[in-house]
């Protein structure tokens, strides 16, 4: 499926897109997963070919890949997604990380915790820092320079629950803060983009809700994060 729509804090207003598409992407997380279940991928003339190689050669430029800490099957874990970022980067497509935080689906209805993480904030921050830098710190040592980094995935209503709920916004901001700070000090060069992504991308009023009370609380700032990211189904 297409991955998430996104825009730059420079360009936040209501106004038609002109130009190019700087991203043009597809979400391929589970194409290990299907190649496991004996499924192959065929060209609009019929040859098979590896997934990456159709993608490019449709004039896809990103891949998303949505990372879970540690799922109890191994799949979407920092292994997995460093095995097909290798592919990609192969056949010249670009990494977009989608970081869940979580050891399964993270969406506006489920932010749990990864199992044996802490709940209290002050470890829970100094935890998700590490975790975020090692993330980092392995794809810059398999080469691998991801060109955007998601710090949550649909974060609407927080994130890490129940410390990082949407009725504590300070432990938000410092959890979000923390995730940012553990790219900014990897050793990626060039940094990836960091974006925070919400869904409702349709719904304005909840975006700027979210980023004006998120903002106030002080440990995030503007300048920790590049992009505003959103899910759109206007379906």
């Amino acid at each position: 499926m297409l991955f998430s729509g996104f825009i730059t804090l420079a360009a936040l207003a209501v106004a038609p897109v002109r130009g190019a598409l700087t991203y043009k992407g597809v979400d391929w997380s589970s194409v290990v997963v299907e190649e496991k279940a004996g499924r192959s991928y065929k060209t609009t003339a019929g040859q098979t070919q590896a997934l990456e190689s159709i993608l490019k050669g449709s004039g896809v430029n990103t891949v998303r890949q949505r990372v879970w800490v540690n799922p109890s099957d191994g799949n979407y874990n920092l292994a997995y997604n460093l095995q097909i970022a290798k592919r990609a980067k192969a056949a010249g497509l670009g990494v977009y990380l989608d970081l869940h935080y979580s050891d399964t689906w993270a969406d506006p209805a489920h932010q749990t915790i990864p199992a044996g993480w802490p709940t209290d904030i002050d470890n829970l921050s100094w935890k998700l820092y590490n975790y975020t830098l090692d993330v980092s710190n392995q794809f810059a040592s398999a080469g691998i320079t991801p060109t955007i980094m998601s710090i949550g995935n649909e974060i609407r209503g927080g994130l890490l629950w129940p410390t990082g709920k949407y009725d504590q916004l300070y432990n938000i901001a410092r959890l979000l803060n923390s995730a940012a700070y553990g790219i900014k000090d990897s050793n990626l060069s060039p940094k990836p983009k960091i974006m925070i992504h919400l869904d409702n991308g349709w719904d304005w009023a909840t975006q700027q809700w979210f980023y004006t009370s998120v903002l106030e609380q002080g440990p995030l700032a503007a300048s920790d994060f590049d992009m505003m990211g959103v899910s759109f189904y206007p379906f």
